[in-house]
């Protein structure tokens, strides 16, 4: 059986619709807000020594309710994966669709790159892309991007890592399930002006044992620290720094659920609102 290229199986399906659903409405009352916390020394203190920190208890808890519950129920997913360097965003419900000599090839062709070359498999909703071209509708996805902007979040994670310089944002939701994975990488891109990366988990109950961690690595290739991802908890770390997801198991017992991406310096390129970029 021919191994098809992940450039022939691009072309088996159509990417994603261009929004998603709106989600729950929220009212001024149970508008995004972060948890009451008294631990701040002791998470600077964390950075400070390893430039990372697992952050438990992040949101207000009917905050974490609302957003798990609009990203499973209320998402249109890409399935992304990468093509010696091009990135490809698939629809997902196309993938799942495709025969199952053909899911076999386009798996085949992921882990080939993925053996010696960087290379990642997961499903995501691009929040930041869609926010700024209009694709993504009012309604409580709308809300999280613009809370992950807002002066309250933004004053915490400046005080955490005590980098001044972050200015702003982006975001994506993700979806890691069986067999999805994230190969080890730095996050260090040209001209992103990347200071930090973010994961907020949102999947409320997971096991170790299944995989999805977020791993760290030091010059020898030894795993030094991983974080499970526990439900309504922020991992931040410094960019560049290597790290991975480890390959969720085929026994997991449920989607790992996440909202990703980076904190960032310099001008929003595509035109955060001058209120929240101070």
């Amino acid at each position: 059986m021919r191994t098809l290229t992940l450039m022939e199986i691009s072309t088996h399906t159509t990417i994603a619709a261009e929004s998603a659903s709106p989600g729950k409405s929220l009212t001024r009352s149970d508008e995004l807000r972060l948890a009451k916390r008294n631990d701040l020394a002791d998470l600077q203190n964390r950075f400070k020594r390893s430039g990372r920190v697992h952050i438990p208890n992040i949101l207000a808890a009917d905050s974490a309710e609302a957003v798990i519950e609009t990203i499973a129920k209320d998402t249109r997913w890409n399935l992304v994966t990468n093509n010696n360097g091009q990135h490809l965003d698939l629809d997902a419900a196309g993938m799942a669709a495709l025969s199952s000599d053909d899911q076999i090839k386009f798996a085949d062709a992921v882990h080939n790159q993925a053996r010696w070359e960087f290379q990642y498999l997961f499903a995501n909703y691009p929040i930041y892309d869609s926010y700024y071209s209009g694709r993504l509708p009012d309604g409580l996805l709308r809300r999280v991007f613009e809370f992950l902007n807002s002066p309250p979040f933004l004053e915490f994670v400046r005080a955490v890592t005590g980098d001044d310089t972050i200015k702003f944002t982006d975001a994506q939701a993700t979806k890691y399930e069986p067999g999805h994975f994230l190969t080890v990488h730095d996050d260090n891109v040209s001209g992103k002006n990347r200071c930090c990366a973010y994961v907020l988990n949102l999947t409320r109950e997971w096991r170790a044992d299944w995989g999805g961690l977020l791993q760290f690595y030091d010059s020898n290739g030894h795993i030094i620290e991983a974080f499970t991802p526990v439900f309504n908890a922020l991992n931040i770390f410094s960019v560049p720094q290597k790290h991975s997801v480890s390959a969720v198991a085929p026994f997991a017992g449920a989607p790992r659920y996440s909202i990703t991406g980076w904190l960032r310096s310099g001008a929003d390129p595509l035109g955060l609102p001058s209120k929240n970029n101070q």
